[in-house]
């Protein structure tokens, strides 16, 4: 038996076997959180809500609409100006394939969010190869890679954003890629070999996380940025004029390629705005107590965390692992000083150790970045000048940069390099302490990452909802007005009131009721009509000036009403009129600005104005006609 159980300790999986026994438990883990969405079809949504039902609208009505719109132009909102690809938020780099595959191999129209759902949980098995890739060249200890490979992919910040619907925002892969690109290329100038292999992995790389989101190009531009001035600055390192182009050109070269795509697919170029309103908006960026704030639904909490709970921007909790990995090592340098300098002495020697260093002076320079370029503190009675920001140098040269507004996003670099630094040097610590209790402290802190991981998948798998978007039974008050209709003699749906966010000018910005805008969204895909209305990115406002006009007491502006006289048929009106009866006439104060409050007002009497024709009605619910004269 002792033979045995000691062959069991000695056992040593090959990196093939660890990686699939990783994924195998990973399986399990994506089952018991999400096993619904992949076991019962197009039954349930994780977000119905605002951005998330947008960005589900966007991707299912990509997918749905005519062949004739083509693969870089969306018209199911906007219409009749409609939106190029990049501009739709709807993940662009996996709707294309998706469409390409619906038009020529087999319809995925009716499973189209089955599919989205499938390329979002796939994001769980490519975080989990990447990490079993990065840590067994870091970590001895077969069971923390096996079992870290596993958890962090559900505790890192990215994955909060499956639940706040921005959903091409939680592939945490994306920025474990550029990790492992690092760390190869690291190796291979500590080995003296070839790094163009390397370098090429992380630009392909690179150009691909930009075309899932542009959000990814300087979140990893300035990672590895960091990365490279960190390593090449100290002792004249940057006369390597092989590491110094290697660094230029992966800091570079992604993004302009990614900016060269969209400029060359965008037909609005020159009517776009430079610049965005809202940057340096508090709740969108990082609140540094954000990192040892853990979520409500999480029952181990730090020792020391704030009352208040982050906005979805500011999410960046460390973990519990991490935090209270930190806090051992603290007391333990306090209260065993001695055998804590002979650790840190072998721990600067540590090879492994080098590269984490400079991984987390790199993560610093995202943090930075999630500050914004002012801070306040004090209940704002005082704001600091963030002058560790590279935005607040590059928005001196640049307004472009004020698009990437929600600085928040830039420190989840920072939860990758804090989790690996405490987990290398707890492996390590193992291996070169002689302490017998040093085992119950490893063991106490996978049991905090399993603690925090049993949490979130509870959490995920009370959050799904029922599928309010494409299954019609789940929207009954639809069904009178979508009984007897013809949609191919319609052209558009007009939802009053109208909604039209993403101009990025807030004193054009109309918001949504959502659950109006959820009707409206059902109508279009059931008629698959577009919406006049619209919920895009960056929209130019000379479109949202023009639709605005039907609001107005001449009616349509002339080219809007040529526009829509040119393609001959009537448009479609969807009216709730628990908006203008006293049910919800408060929605209209909830607007940000005088003129969307005014254009939600003069929906009452817009059916007398347009001389709209009644069709149907159910409940607060009235389907008109418009014959646009």
């Amino acid at each position: 038996m002792r033979t045995s159980l000691a062959a069991a300790w000695r056992w040593r999986p090959t990196s093939f076997v660890l990686l699939l026994l990783a994924l195998v438990l990973q399986a399990l883990l994506v089952m018991r959180a999400f096993g619904a969405l992949l076991l019962e079809p197009s039954q349930h949504l994780l977000v119905t809500t605002q951005d998330g039902a947008k960005n589900y609208y966007t991707f299912q009505a990509y997918i749905q609409q005519p062949w004739s719109n083509g693969l870089t132009w969306f018209g199911m909102m906007n219409y009749p100006f409609g939106d190029y690809l990049f501009f739709t938020d709807n993940t662009p780099l996996l709707a294309v394939p998706v469409r390409l595959w619906s038009h020529y191999i087999s319809d995925l129209t009716p499973h189209a969010l089955d599919v989205y759902h499938g390329l979002m949980l796939a994001g769980f098995f490519l975080s989990t190869t990447l990490l079993v890739a990065i840590l067994r060249r870091l970590i001895r200890h077969w069971g923390l890679v096996l079992v870290f490979a596993l958890v962090l992919p559900w505790l890192n910040p990215q994955t909060s954003r499956l639940l706040v619907g921005h959903f091409n925002l939680s592939y945490s892969w994306i920025v474990l890629l550029a990790i492992w690109g690092l760390l190869g290329l690291y190796e291979r100038v500590q080995a003296g070999r070839s790094i163009r292999p390397w370098v090429m992995v992380l630009l392909v790389g690179s150009v691909v996380a930009g075309l899932i989101h542009l959000y990814y190009l300087p979140l990893l531009a300035l990672t590895v940025a960091g990365f490279f001035a960190a390593w090449l600055l100290p002792k004249q390192q940057w006369r390597n004029r092989t590491l110094s182009a290697a660094a230029v050109l992966l800091t570079l070269v992604p993004t302009l390629l990614c900016f060269l795509v969209v400029r060359l697919t965008d037909g609005y170029r020159t009517l776009r705005s430079m610049q965005a309103t809202g940057f340096n908006y508090a709740p969108w960026k990082l609140q540094l107590s954000a990192l040892v704030k853990p979520g409500s639904y999480q029952t181990v909490h730090f020792w020391l965390e704030p009352r208040a709970e982050p906005t979805y921007e500011s999410v960046a909790y460390l973990g519990a692992f991490a935090l209270f990995g930190l806090t051992f090592f603290a007391v333990a340098w306090l209260v065993r000083r001695p055998a804590a300098r002979v650790f840190w002495q072998a721990w600067k020697a540590a090879p492994e150790r080098a590269f984490l260093h400079l991984l987390l002076l790199a993560a610093l320079v995202g943090l930075g970045v999630s500050l914004g370029t002012e801070y306040a503190v004090a209940d704002d009675q005082y704001v600091f000048q963030n002058y560790f920001s590279a935005f607040y140098y590059l928005q001196k040269i640049t307004k472009v940069v004020t698009h990437f507004r929600a600085v928040g996003r830039f420190s989840w670099p920072f939860f990758w390099a804090v989790n690996l630094m405490v987990l290398v040097a707890l492996d390590f610590w193992l291996r070169r302490s002689q302490w017998r209790g040093r085992w119950v402290v490893a063991v106490a802190l996978v049991v905090l990452a399993l603690l925090d991981t049993r949490d979130t998948l509870k959490h995920y798998r009370k959050s799904l909802l029922p599928n309010l978007l494409t299954n019609a039974p789940a929207f009954p008050e639809l069904q009178p007005l979508l009984s007897g209709l013809q949609p191919g003699q319609y052209q558009a749906i007009l939802p009053v009131p109208f909604f039209h966010v993403g101009s990025e000018n807030l004193k054009l910005t109309v918001d949504d009721d959502n659950a109006h805008s959820l009707h409206a969204y059902e109508l279009a895909l059931h008629t698959n009509l577009p919406l006049m209305a619209s919920k895009l990115s960056r929209t130019p406002e000379e479109h949202i000036k023009q639709l605005r006009s039907i609001f107005g007491e001449q009616g349509p502006a002339p080219e809007l009403r040529q526009q829509l006289q040119k393609n001959g048929k009537p448009v479609l009106v969807l009216l709730d009129e628990r908006f203008y009866t006293g049910a919800d006439t408060t929605f209209k104060y909830q607007q940000h600005n005088p003129l969307a409050q005014q254009l939600i007002e003069a929906g009452t009497t817009l059916p007398q104005r347009l001389q709209l024709t009644p069709l149907a009605r159910s409940g607060t619910l009235r389907l008109y006609r418009w014959d646009v004269r």
